[in-house]
């Protein structure tokens, strides 16, 4: 048995929000005590964290608490943005097992990190066949992580996303048990007798055609099918309502292949990544990640139009995968671009989501980053939600 209980408050003072979350998850779970709970919590109570959690164990009884900082967070009834926030799941089961883990000093090496939480999960005595990862993102460094892990562990599905903030501090937290850290990685590992169904949705949209990276070198790119990279970003940009590159770049990207030859990016599945400056003497972009010369690269932008069929069309997906099935509780894993900032309006993807699973009980934040697999392998990804149905 899994019984399920979920929360959130908006209100400013911490602890009457950790109180309320409280009660409210230990209502809709109707038990007494629970095993799991997972917590996310905006920036404006970061001076109150360790509070809010000591309450929340006690008043809960969970015996494991993870949960990170946010932009936003995100329950099943709600989407909270740019306000005091804090969401909340109790999970109560004789099904699942869990072990959580915070690992501390990040920056310092994130492949022995990566080694960290595989030997944690080696050493737990669980097989789990599900990982929620919340590292700091401002430590973060996904490939060194992900190898650091794989060479310890082996391949397991990861979901969650990056710690994130309000934009002031350029520090976000995760928590684990007692603790509260910054440059660190917390998360949870369960087994159990369940299914797992993931679906990704992005909210870009391709722009231009496919180019092939003539000359690059680590993460610089200097030309795309034999031409400056720079000139034709300008070109692209002559034919949109962009004019300046140095604004252009808050709204464009670099779409990125999964494998290798991969041409097309209207429907296949590629990552969003930004172009982090461009050097015009040069000629050169610099992409968030290395790129390698001949693969075939795009320009996106967001779309707020783009994103609501991607992720109509992402539930549609789940919901034919998982037929006759219902999912007994979920993650959303939401980026901080998206939401109001992407859609004018809030509640857009929740109010969405609710037309096709009206009764799951689901947590959330809006993060700096989501993981998710794609053909069996782990990926940071941007500009992008994620979501998790747990059968």
């Amino acid at each position: 048995m899994i019984s399920i209980g979920t929360g959130y408050s908006d209100r400013e003072n911490a602890d009457a929000a950790a109180e309320v979350v409280s009660r409210q998850a230990m209502e809709e779970s109707g038990t007494e005590k629970v095993s799991f709970a997972v917590l996310f919590a905006t920036a404006d109570h970061r001076d109150h964290y360790w509070r809010i959690i000591k309450k929340i164990r006690k008043m809960t009884g969970a015996k494991c608490l993870v949960g990170a900082s946010a932009f936003g967070v995100i329950t099943g009834n709600t989407e909270i943005e740019r306000r005091p926030g804090i969401a909340l799941m109790t999970i109560a089961s004789d099904e699942l097992e869990a072990t959580s883990f915070l690992i501390k000093n990040l920056q310092e090496n994130n492949y022995r990190a990566g080694e960290a939480v595989g030997g944690h999960l080696a050493s737990s005595g669980l097989t789990p066949s599900l990982l929620l990862l919340f590292p700091d993102t401002f430590s973060f460094q996904n490939y060194r992580f992900f190898e650091g892990f794989e060479n310890s562990y082996g391949y397991l599905p990861m979901i969650g996303g990056t710690a994130a903030e309000d934009g002031t501090h350029e520090k976000t937290f995760q928590m684990e048990g007692d603790q509260v850290s910054f440059d660190a990685v917390s998360g949870i590992a369960f087994q159990g007798d369940f299914c797992t169904e993931i679906g990704t949705t992005q909210s870009c949209l391709p722009i231009g055609e496919p180019l092939q990276i003539t000359r690059a070198e680590g993460n610089m790119i200097y030309e795309m099918d034999g031409r400056r990279a720079y000139d034709i970003l300008l070109e692209l940009l002559s034919h949109t309502e962009m004019t300046d590159p140095n604004e252009a770049l808050q709204d464009v990207f670099l779409g990125i292949p999964l494998r290798s030859f991969q041409t097309d990016f209207g429907k296949s599945s590629y990552l969003i990544r930004n172009i982090m400056g461009v050097n015009v003497k040069k000629g050169m972009l610099a992409c968030a990640s290395p790129i390698e010369t001949g693969d075939f690269v795009t320009f996106t932008k967001r779309d707020p139009q783009r994103a609501k069929t991607d992720l109509r069309n992402m539930l549609e997906d789940l919901k034919e995968r998982l037929n006759p099935s219902l999912p007994r509780f979920g993650f959303y894993f939401n980026s901080c671009a998206r939401g109001r900032s992407l859609y004018g309006e809030p509640n857009v993807d929740i109010h969405m989501i609710r037309q096709f699973f009206p009764q799951v009980p689901l947590l959330g934040f809006f993060t700096y980053g989501e993981f998710a697999p794609l053909d069996h392998v782990n990926h940071l990804h941007h500009y992008s939600a994620v979501l998790t149905l747990i059968v």
